[in-house]
Parts: structure tokens; C-alpha cells; sequence
């Protein structure tokens, strides 16, 4: 168990997700919004744990009933999802706690387009299909959805050895979960994909990265970049680290690879940035990329996370992460707050300098989840930003969605979200744009971003299909480069066929009400990809299941677009 942050660390962007996903631990408030600081109180403690998809998730509370449950043996009322496509293929059953019976889950997507090959993609996703004998249930195991014919059919392949249930040895044999997933391409049809993993039994966590070099059909042992709490022999050692959220990217031109991630430690959250040149073979001692022992009053803090890297065409690195920006370190003062922050190095990750881009602000706390969600959901989101390079033109786009717009009262509690998705945009990674919002205003929330040669899609969910009720769609907008304008100035794309209820899995009990709260958990974040071949490939968590061949549960979609803007 991570111990209790000191005061610190719990102003920073805890609710909006530290230690976001994977770990059953302490979190904390964010310091307040820059324009709204009344909304959102200093160092208010979430206690309790994490209903995410670790502990709560896979079910602890075997007494609980998960809504998929209730499918079981029924037909599936869902339509044919076309031109959707399920990437699962081959999933099994949940073999123990509050989704028994039910079909495994997948969620939190990532992919990647082959930059020589655009009908080759390589997905991924939490995938919880194996069982793990040590835990008594279903735990994240690791797997690629892999396709050669730009997305109309997929391969699901099983990542070697991650953790114990997959046949770990030495230090990885402590780990029972792999999750967090991110691919990238980089050159001569080589895949590499980064997983967090760690164990339930002691505080052991690391990164890892999977290698593929024939586009995602086979792929070798993982290679470990860092790990804390536990020795080469797979034996806990004591830690107050524990590493999460983890991304990865490639320089397209030296076949340099960058891994980042976060260290949240008892007194602050660093990103993490380590690099390989040998193709993934070995890696670099960790390099903290966010400001720590040089603070400056009113500049970015050493707590952040939900780092997200790109390289451009000259070398340079870009990570764009969510950071508190404050005037102490005890973040207590009405202009303190939450961030988008793009750290660049022109030395290969030696050294770093972070510039704040825009302010975000929370969503709203839910008490009876201990997390941020939106009004009617019990889904846990986040502000977090993702970020893209357009490989031809070397501009950069950041997206991320908050509740600046959403309804409160006068003491600051939440009437009804309104999560917007937003974008800055930059030439050369120094100058970046005022911030413009993109989508409908309808709560939306987890968008991706891609570019290619002068086009930019933004993908993500939306519940403007279906206003007055809890189901989800995914949505896009796209556009030149330059006209990217006015919040409303863009036509909203409906990807998905159907409108579909994403509480049909992962369920907990209210810590407030006690009440039964359904779909606490649908992943951290989605994924989208643009082909040299101007095709889009939004992937997400859909909660159709596969019609006329599963139930409803979560699985892992995509689809082909031609974008139209």
C-alpha cells in the first residue's frame, strides 16, 4: 500500500485520477480550477481505495451482482454493430466474483498505424480473459489485436509472459496484472508495446515493453524498462514507489524509444522518461522530466501524470502531461490549479523544459465512487491529455476535455457536468494556440487526437445521442489545420451505430449511500489513428458485446473511416 500523501500531494490532480487505475491505495483533490477555485477545496482527502479496474473491479465484492450478469443466456438485443467492428475474438468467461459467467472484458484502447503500411494496425486494450490461480479471479493479462487489411478483420494475440498467470519467470513472476496499454510503430514493421504491471500481494510495479517485428502477428519476451519493490528473482522488496500510466513513442528516423510514465511517491508524482536505442533490448535510467527540487512560486509543480510523448521529424521530444501549477507547494491559493503542460527536450530526454499551455479543471468529485464523474455515470474520468505530431508537417495538437462549463451552485457543488473536449495546436512546439473547444457540449469525455499531412481528427465519447440517459456513443471532428476555429464551428461525426449502456460491467457498492453502483470502470482513456492513407481508426470500449455471438460486455472496437469534414 502507498502511504498517505503528505499535504502536498494531496493538492494535486487526484481526483482527476493519480494513481489512476491499477493500485488500491489513498488518493487525492486537485489544487482548485484557476477560474473557479471555490468549486473545488484543497487537500480534501479521497479515502477508501480505488473503484477502478484493479480491486473493486474484477470484484471484491463477490455478493454484488454485475448488470451483464442478467444477459446471461439471453439474446442480445443489440443490432448488428457494422460498420463497427468487435476486435475480440476468442474471449472467454469471468471465472470468479460479481461478473461470473459473464464474457471477459476489454477496455482502455490503444493503436497504432504502420507508417509504411496503413492496412497494418496493432491495437490493445486491459484484457481480462486469463484467469489468475494466485488471486482466485480474472486479471489483466496483456494482448494485441492485430490487422492486415486496414481494420475489417483482427488477430488477438497473447503478449508472452507478462505476469504469473501468463508463465512469468524471475522478477515478472510477481506480477498478477498488465494493463495501462500503449503501442507504437516504429520502423521496418516493428511494434513495441509498453504495459504497466505489478502484483496484488506487495507493493511490487514496473514497466514493460513487448516487441513485435513482423506488424503485430508474433510477438518476443517483454523487455523490463523499470521497476521498484521487488528483486530479480520475482521476491517483494519494501518500496513507497509505485509507477503507473505509462505511454511509448518512436523516433521514426533514429528508431530511438521513449517510454514515460509516472512515480508516485510519498511526497510527489514525477513523470518518468527512459529511452532505448537498441531496439527496446535495454533502457536508460529513468530522467525526471516535470520541475522537482527547482520549484519557482507560480510555476509547475513535481506532481503530474497522465504523461503522453511524441517525437517530431528532427529528433525532438514532446510530452504533454496534466500538472498542478501553484503558487507553494502547499497548492492552497486561489489562482493555483490544474494544467496542460508539454515538456521538450532537444537532447534525446537529458533534459527537459516544461511550459504550461492551457489551465483544465476538474469534474466533479462523486462521493459515493471517490472518484470524478459525470451526473447520472459512476464511470471514473479524467482530464488528461493526449497529444499528436503530424508526421509531414511537424505541427502538434493537444486534446482534453474538463467541467469548465458545467452547472454548480453557489457553494461549489456540482448541478450537472457539461465536459467539453478542447484542443491547443502549435507549429513548432513553443508557440501554442489559445484553446479552442471541439464536440457539442453533451459530456464528453476521453478524447484521442491524430494528424496527418495537414489533417486532424479528435475522437471520443459523447452523450449527446442520448441526452437524458446514461448511454454512450463515440463521436469525431476533423479538419484542415488551420480551421480548427470557434467552439461549434465543426460537424460532429457519429461513429458508432447504436447508443450502448456502458454500466454493464465492473460493479461496487456506494461509499456514501451503499448503494449498487453499475459500470464504475470503462478505462482511462481511448485511442485513434490517421493513415498515410488519409483513414481514420478510432478505437474504444464498446459495451454491445459481439451481437449474435456474445451477451453485452465490454469489448474492444474500432472502424474505418473516410474522413469527411
Amino acid at each position: 500500500m502507498i502511504s498517505m500523501c503528505a499535504l502536498t500531494a494531496c493538492t494535486l490532480l487526484a481526483a482527476n485520477s493519480f494513481a489512476d487505475g491499477m493500485r488500491n491505495g489513498p488518493k487525492m483533490r486537485s489544487a482548485a480550477p484557476l477560474a473557479r477555485p471555490a468549486l473545488h477545496p484543497n487537500a480534501l482527502l479521497q479515502k477508501g481505495g480505488d473503484p477502478g479496474d484493479d480491486d473493486t473491479a474484477i470484484s471484491l465484492a463477490p455478493n454484488l451482482s454485475a448488470l451483464c450478469q442478467s444477459y446471461i443466456g439471453q439474446l442480445n438485443n443489440y443490432e448488428n454493430p457494422r460498420p463497427d467492428v468487435d476486435q475480440i475474438r476468442g474471449d472467454k468467461f469471468v471465472l470468479a466474483g460479481s461478473q461470473l459467467g459473464c464474457d471477459t472484458a476489454q477496455n482502455e484502447t490503444t493503436i497504432a498505424v504502420n507508417p509504411s503500411n496503413p492496412r497494418n494496425l496493432v491495437a490493445g486494450a486491459n484484457d481480462y480473459r486469463v484467469f489468475n490461480t494466485r488471486e482466485g479471479r480474472n486479471d489483466g493479462a496483456g494482448y494485441a489485436y492485430t490487422s492486415f487489411n486496414g481494420g475489417r478483420s483482427w488477430l488477438n494475440v497473447q503478449l508472452p509472459h507478462l505476469t504469473y498467470q501468463t508463465g512469468a519467470k524471475g522478477l515478472l513472476s510477481d506480477m498478477d496484472s498488465a494493463g495501462d496499454p500503449a503501442v507504437a510503430f516504429g520502423r521496418h514493421n516493428t511494434v513495441y508495446y509498453a504495459n504497466l504491471v505489478f502484483s496484488r500481494l506487495n507493493n511490487a510495479s514496473g514497466i514493460v515493453v513487448s516487441k513485435s517485428t513482423d506488424g503485430g502477428r508474433t510477438w518476443g519476451e517483454p523487455s523490463i524498462v523499470h521497476t521498484d519493490g521487488v528483486d530479480a528473482s520475482g521476491n517483494p522488496l519494501p518500496t513507497g514507489i509505485f509507477n503507473d500510466k505509462e505511454w511509448i513513442t518512436v523516433d521514426q528516423h533514429s528508431g530511438k524509444v521513449y517510454v514515460t510514465w509516472t512515480a508516485f511517491g510519498p511526497s510527489d508524482s514525477p513523470i518518468q522518461v527512459s529511452s532505448s536505442t537498441d531496439s527496446g533490448a535495454t533502457w536508460s535510467a529513468p530522467v525526471a522530466v516535470n520541475p522537482s527540487s527547482a520549484f519557482t512560486p507560480g510555476g509547475i509543480t513535481a506532481f503530474g501524470s497522465g504523461s503522453n510523448p511524441r517525437v517530431n521529424r528532427h529528433g525532438d521530444l514532446f510530452i504533454a502531461y496534466e500538472a498542478a501549477v501553484c503558487q507553494s507547494l502547499l497548492c492552497n491559493q486561489r489562482t493555483d490549479h490544474d494544467a496542460v503542460v508539454i515538456a521538450t527536450s532537444h537532447d534525446g530526454g537529458k533534459t527537459f523544459s516544461n511550459q504550461e499551455v492551457a489551465a483544465d479543471f476538474d469534474f466533479p468529485l462523486n462521493a459515493d465512487t471517490g472518484r470524478d464523474t459525470l451526473t447520472g455515470e459512476n464511470f471514473r474520468i479524467n482530464s488528461f491529455p493526449q497529444l499528436a505530431i503530424d508526421p509531414v508537417t511537424d505541427a502538434l495538437y493537444a486534446t482534453w476535455s474538463d467541467d469548465r462549463n458545467g452547472q454548480y451552485d453557489p457553494s461549489g457543488n456540482s448541478i450537472k457536468t457539461n465536459g467539453d473536449v478542447f484542443i491547443v495546436k502549435s507549429r513548432d512546439g513553443t508557440h501554442w494556440s489559445r484553446t479552442v473547444g471541439v464536440g457539442t457540449g453533451a459530456d464528453e469525455v476521453f478524447p484521442a487526437i491524430a494528424a496527418y499531412d495537414g489533417k486532424v481528427a479528435v475522437s471520443f465519447y459523447t452523450r449527446v445521442y442520448d441526452p437524458n440517459g446514461i448511454g454512450l456513443d463515440m463521436a469525431y471532428v476533423a479538419a484542415d489545420a488551420e480551421d480548427f476555429g470557434e467552439m461549434g464551428e465543426h460537424r460532429v461525426h457519429r461513429i458508432t451505430s447504436q447508443t450502448s449502456n456502458p454500466q454493464i460491467q465492473f460493479v461496487a457498492r456506494g461509499a456514501v449511500t451503499g448503494h449498487v453502483l453499475q459500470g464504475v470502470f470503462i478505462g482511462d482513456y481511448t485511442a485513434v489513428a490517421l493513415g498515410s492513407d488519409g483513414v481514420l481508426h478510432p478505437c474504444w470500449t464498446d459495451f454491445r458485446g459481439n451481437p449474435g455471438v456474445t451477451p453485452p460486455n465490454q469489448d474492444a472496437y474500432t472502424q474505418s473511416v473516410e474522413l469527411d469534414d
